[in-house]
């Protein structure tokens, strides 16, 4: 019976045309492999989407192809043998759908294939937008160092600046357009002895007639301010009637975006700080508040040199008080050395007068020496 048993059937060899399937898929899947790095390179581009469908298009050997993010509604052709359509996945959920084609058919290794750039394209999506995440995160770390250097600098201009408030206004003004984007800038100021005669001074050193200011004050933008007590932006000029419209001045370039801050001291407003610019809609909230943090600083330094101007005249009167004083009390000495003199008693008469005079002159000094330390509220 031993000469009667079969021997075993030896393995069956892989036919020729196995084995060239196996090396070409060998090779897709090494070429597959090879693109994988320079597909997830893409996701530092700012718009990731072209490389990949150029990349995706070439691994699938796809004559067309197309990422769609978001898909629509409409559906994609997966019942055409040259067409292929599938989802691409973000976080696990369907965000988009890629579409291929070619002109022939697609066979399940391409399917298996196009599954997994799919999946690796929601994954690059992903990473693209942390990576804008993270760009946005440098950009507003460097916006707010370059902030702090301006600020920084403004101070340093503040310190360094001149006791003439005039004069300072124009230079402060000139500042703030640098540090906040605008074209032209004005501060609206109000002397300390005549807040009812308002100064309108612009960047550009320019000093506006009295009336104009005074327009300003009550009609404008600086006017709502001052009301309101607090920053505000206009996004048009056209349609906006909180802006005071003054053609016949303005320069050519008619402006159309506008912000204002008022200028504070306790509670006394010091003025308004006005910016603006020839484009619509330029102006935003941190902007603002930007312009509010300087007009901090504005304040400050204005009020310094108001108070550096006032307190040199007062210098200067008590000293020419003081000379006066000095030489009527001699006057009035020499005269009573002779009291029985008709010329001694008609001088002393006169250098008592005088020293009345003087003596009120030094309270009026004193008063205004005492509204400079402690301002009325």
């Amino acid at each position: 019976m031993a000469e009667n048993a079969q021997a075993p059937n030896p393995p069956a060899q892989p036919s020729q045309a196995h084995m060239v399937a196996l090396q070409d898929s060998v090779t897709r899947l090494r070429h597959i492999l090879a693109q994988l790095p320079e597909l997830f390179h893409a996701a530092a581009h700012e718009d990731p989407l072209p490389a990949m469908q150029r990349l995706a298009a070439d691994l699938l050997e796809a004559d067309s192809l197309q990422i769609l993010i978001p898909a629509g509604l409409e559906r994609g052709h997966t019942a055409e043998l040259g067409r292929i359509s599938v989802p691409v996945l973000l976080g696990g959920r369907p965000t988009g759908r890629m579409d291929a084609h070619r002109a022939y058919p697609f066979d399940d290794d391409d399917r298996a294939v196009a599954r997994a750039i799919g999946q690796m394209v929601g994954m690059v999506l992903e990473q693209s937008a942390a990576y804008s995440q993270l760009n946005q995160y440098r950009d507003q770390v460097q916006a707010n160092d370059d902030t702090l250097d301006q600020l920084l600098s403004f101070a340093r201009h503040i310190v360094s600046g001149t006791a003439n408030q005039r004069e300072l206004a124009v230079r402060l003004a000139t500042q703030v357009l640098h540090m906040v984007g605008g074209e032209r800038a004005s501060i609206l100021l109000f002397p300390l002895d005549q807040p009812e005669q308002p100064v309108l001074i612009f960047h550009t050193g320019v000093v506006a007639s009295p009336e104009r200011a005074i327009a300003v004050r009550d009609q404008g933008l600086a006017g709502v301010v001052l009301r309101e007590r607090r920053p505000l932006i206009i996004d048009e000029t056209d349609t906006d009637r909180r802006w005071l419209s003054l053609g016949h001045h303005e320069v050519p370039a008619a402006t159309r975006c506008a912000m204002a801050v008022p200028l504070l001291w306790g509670e006394r407003i010091v003025g308004v700080l006005t910016v603006t610019t020839t484009r619509s809609r330029l102006f935003n909230t941190p902007q603002l508040n930007l312009l509010e943090l300087v007009a901090c600083h504005v304040s400050l330094a204005l009020r310094s040199a108001e108070l550096e101007e006032r307190l040199v005249s007062l210098h200067d009167t008590l000293a020419g008080t003081h000379q006066a004083l000095a030489a009527a009390v001699e006057t009035a000495r020499r005269a009573m050395a002779t009291p029985n003199s008709p010329a001694a008693r008609a001088q002393l008469a006169a250098a008592l007068e005088e020293i009345h005079t003087l003596s009120e002159q030094l309270r009026t000094t004193h008063g205004t020496l005492h509204n400079l330390v402690v301002p009325r509220q």
